[in-house]
């Protein structure tokens, strides 16, 4: 069973802004979504790339 996002509709920049410096943003998105991130490579980049003209083709 997948994790429905919270419904945060506003329009307020600020307060968005405020959600996410507080670490409120992950509250937003469902938890199967990765937390950390590496840096991209050049090597990661061309991966994607090549997946994606793949798809696209």
């Amino acid at each position: 069973m997948r994790e429905q996002a919270t419904d945060t509709r506003t329009h307020d920049p600020e307060e968005v802004t405020a959600a996410i410096q507080a670490g409120h943003f992950w509250r937003l998105v469902p938890e199967w979504v990765p937390r950390d991130f590496v840096e991209p490579t050049r090597e990661l980049a061309l991966r994607v790339e090549r997946g994606l003209r793949a798809w696209a083709s």
